[in-house]
């Protein structure tokens, strides 16, 4: 099964389910493992506060859980 994020999740929920995903935080500037933020932070906050589209972050990440996914396939 593969595991997906919403523009409601929570921010240090997907860095503990899938930390793997962190270089996609970290590369448009959301340093979410430091930040005391990110504990009750959704995507969608964290997304409008760093000027990125949420919708856009949400696929990328999802597009590379699913592309991992398949590879252990």
């Amino acid at each position: 099964m593969v595991y997906t994020i919403t523009k409601d999740s929570m921010l240090m929920e997907v860095l503990e389910n899938a930390p793997q995903t962190a270089p996609f935080f970290n590369a448009i500037g959301m340093h979410c493992l430091t930040c005391v933020l990110a504990v009750d932070e959704t995507i969608e906050q964290a997304c409008a506060a760093h000027g990125f589209d949420a919708d856009d972050f949400v696929e990328q990440v999802n597009n590379f859980l699913a592309q991992q996914e398949t590879q252990k396939g």
